[in-house]
């Protein structure tokens, strides 16, 4: 863990909503891979100024952006904590208890096997050749960061560290990287929010107009005084002539613009938030274990191997539940529960 920049204090901002369904997007969502010396900075900094403006607790709680760490974090947080605790002049043990409290119960660990890195990426960052210079040289420690953003991809590496800036994977200022994914995560809760609502009153709106027709095969007798009725009290009223139906359609219309005009303006925020990012894509051709990962870190809750196949053919990956269980129990990042339920990471031991 290198240090290369001071914390500068960020903006508050409000909290995103979270999605009923994150996964009723097509796009899949970016997910924010920290890195020792953003959390580390980060607490300190908490501590320092009030514990006020807590970026990564904030995050978390859009319910739209899971926080994940490699395996070697915690142990690089307990040695380099009382250097930094020493940096920023606050007292170890107050940084300590923050972090056990509020930041690390916010982040889910996934350990990798070593054929994890091996990845394309994750190959430069372990890359080193002394005889070049500085801007081209990887550093080991970093390589378990890479490594769990290609093994989860797309994802977002908030760090203060210039490895991954020198190579084109990240920025060494991340407060606006975190402050995007948060806006971004608050859009796409809306959009999502949006599909599913519409979704419900379809289906409403279709189990009504089916008990409606079971109700009028049983009594047909029934059915056609009720409807000759509404219509006859909709002729009388006035509801069927041309003009109104015009009138009203002319309403309708003018009461979508601007729910239109807010639907085009997220989306125009939204591309242009993920265009300002560097965002680590995925392996072209994905491994069972990371198809599994990557929508299991995303889908909000955790999955049985028949869940997890399904799920993964309506987006064209044909996979068999015991392959997903064979494959799954025999990679470290999955954690079975009981009722043979599966997600990814698990919490930060302390």
């Amino acid at each position: 863990m290198t240090r290369d920049r001071a914390f500068a204090a960020p903006p508050l901002l409000a909290l995103s909503g979270s999605a009923f369904n994150p996964m009723v997007l097509d796009r899949p969502m970016l997910l924010p891979v920290f890195d020792t010396n953003a959390l580390l900075t980060h607490a300190c900094w908490l501590v320092q100024n009030g514990y006020q403006h807590d970026k990564v607790t904030a995050l978390a709680g859009t319910g739209r952006a899971t926080l994940y760490i490699a395996a070697h974090v915690p142990g690089e947080i307990e040695k380099h904590l009382p250097r930094l605790a020493a940096d920023y002049q606050v007292a170890e043990r107050d940084v300590r208890r923050l972090l056990g409290a509020r930041i690390l119960p916010a982040l889910r660990v996934v350990d990798l096997e070593i054929r994890d890195h091996l990845s394309p990426h994750t190959r430069r960052i372990l890359h080193v050749d002394l005889e070049m210079p500085k801007k081209y040289q990887g550093d080991p420690d970093d390589a378990p960061t890479m490594a769990l953003a290609e093994f989860l991809g797309p994802c977002v590496i908030v760090t203060e560290d210039s490895v991954f800036a020198r190579f084109g994977f990240a920025v060494i200022e991340w407060i606006p990287v975190v402050q995007s994914v948060m806006r971004m995560a608050g859009l796409e809760a809306t959009a999502a929010n949006a599909l599913v609502a519409i979704d419900w009153a379809l289906r409403l709106f279709g189990a009504g107009v089916h008990r409606l027709a079971v109700l009028a095969r049983g009594n047909p007798l029934a059915a056609t005084v009720a409807v000759g009725g509404m219509l006859l009290w909709c002729y009388q009223n006035g509801y069927l002539a041309r003009d109104n139906w015009r009138r009203r359609l002319v309403r309708v219309g003018e009461g979508t613009v601007p729910l239109l005009e807010l639907a085009h303006a997220g989306m125009t925020e939204h591309q242009a938030l993920s265009e300002s990012l560097q965002v680590v894509e995925p392996p072209a051709y994905p491994t069972t274990e990371q198809l599994a990962a990557r929508y299991l870190a995303r889908c909000g809750r955790p999955l049985t191997p028949g869940e997890l196949r399904d799920s993964l053919a309506r987006r064209g990956h044909t996979l068999s539940a015991a392959q997903l269980k064979r494959d799954m129990l025999a990679h470290a990042a999955f954690v079975r529960a009981p009722g043979d339920l599966w997600t990814v990471g698990r919490p930060v031991q302390r």
